[in-house]
């Protein structure tokens, strides 16, 4: 009985090619690329170019800032102007009548001045050296301002203060009636008073910057106020 002369040639034979061949199936380079592709697409040859505006260039702040000047330009035409502050009217009539009563006074105020003419402040209370003393103001025709100031038993401290230190300039005569004029340049005021008889008569004094003509006619219209009703005069102030 023989033996086979090759047993192992059989063997090598049998071993499947494509088992040796395994690792080149996938190769490494290929996975690479294909990851590396979307670093294509970024590259800075396809960005869009900055624009020329967004780089803010001295000619188009120059535009911009035209155009905002003109919007400034039309909100400013568009929009008024105030050139003084509206004060709203008091009764200042009814405001008198209530001191008359309370001080017995001979108070007085402006009647029939006619348009134009607004009270805007009317108050009773101690003012120069204390002395009571009953205040009212008022708009004029010009846009200017005049006070009439009235109080029994006035100082000259009082007087001074009320002519805001102004100097005497003579007599006026106004309607039939004599006031003392005082100037005070500095201010640019003129005032008319009229003193009181005695320790308990009514001082008055009007001033103001208004045109002297508005002051004129400003005293020419002053008339005595009825007393209110029902108001008890208080002893302190009550001439006697």
């Amino acid at each position: 009985m023989s033996t086979p002369s090759t047993p192992s040639t059989p063997s090598a034979e049998s071993t499947p090619a494509p088992a040796t061949e395994q690792p080149e199936a996938t190769e490494q380079p290929e996975t690479t690329e294909a990851t590396e592709q979307p670093e294509a697409t970024e590259s800075p040859a396809q960005a869009a170019p900055p624009s020329r505006y967004s780089l803010g260039t001295f000619p188009n702040m120059f535009r911009s800032m035209f155009v905002i000047g003109l919007f400034v330009l039309a909100l400013v035409a568009v929009v008024p102007r105030i050139t003084q502050v509206q004060r709203p009217a008091v009764d200042a009539a009814g405001k008198a009548s209530q001191v008359a009563a309370q001080t017995a006074w001979p108070v007085q105020l402006p009647q029939g001045l006619g348009e134009g003419w607004v009270p805007t402040v009317a108050t009773y209370a101690p003012g120069t050296e204390k002395v009571p003393t009953f205040t009212t103001v008022w708009t004029t025709p010009s846009g200017a301002d005049i006070a009439l100031k009235q109080a029994v038993g006035a100082t000259q401290g009082w007087v001074a203060r009320s002519v805001d230190d102004g100097e005497a300039a003579g007599t006026v005569t106004v309607s039939g009636r004599a006031f003392e004029r005082f100037v005070a340049s500095d201010a640019g005021q003129v005032a008319y008073v009229v003193r009181g008889e005695g320790a308990r008569g009514l001082t008055l004094v009007a001033s103001g910057t208004a045109p002297e003509d508005e002051l004129k006619a400003f005293v020419a219209a002053l008339a005595r106020v009825t007393p209110a009703a029902g108001v008890t005069p208080t002893p302190s102030t009550t001439t006697g």
